[in-house]
Parts: structure tokens; sequence; C-alpha cells
């Protein structure tokens, strides 16, 4: 993940969120979103604040945490003669 891909994300985040019309419905499922992730709702100006504050490492850091996994999982199909056994 390099810097510029998270800066253009950011962007991309930001005119998603602020640019697009929304409903009565769409308003209150964000709303929902956010007294469930942070028990209260997120002013537009700390949610700029919070998507600034994200950076290539922080990303990576994360990524690291939930997303590496020590086993491998391997799958085949047809013909395994040559495939390496993991058991």
């Amino acid at each position: 993940v390099t810097d510029e891909e998270v800066e253009r994300a950011k962007r991309e985040l930001k005119a998603s969120m602020f640019s697009a019309p929304t409903s009565a419905e769409a308003s209150c499922a964000e709303i929902g979103k956010q007294m469930l992730a942070y028990g209260r709702g997120i002013p537009p100006a700390e949610m700029i604040l919070r998507i600034d504050g994200v950076d290539a490492e922080e990303v990576k850091r994360v990524a690291w945490k939930y997303l590496n996994d020590a086993e491998v999982a391997v799958t085949g199909l047809g013909p395994l003669h040559g495939m390496p056994q993991y058991y």
C-alpha cells in the first residue's frame, strides 16, 4: 500500500460520504453505524479528521494484525501430483 493509494482512497471516501444526496433512511443508517462503532454520532468535521489521520503505515499495521495468518490454506483441483504435501 502506497501513500498515493491511501490519499486517493481518502479523497474518494470523503467525496462519497459528503457529496451524495442522502435520504432520511440513509442518514439514519449512517447514524446507526456510528452508534454501533463509537457509541455516539460523529460530526462531519470529526469524521474528516479521523479519515485524514490514516496513513499508509497505519493501513499496513492494521492489515498485518487482522489479515496475516501463519497457517497456509491450499486447495487443488485436478491431478495433484507435484503439489506439495502440507499435512
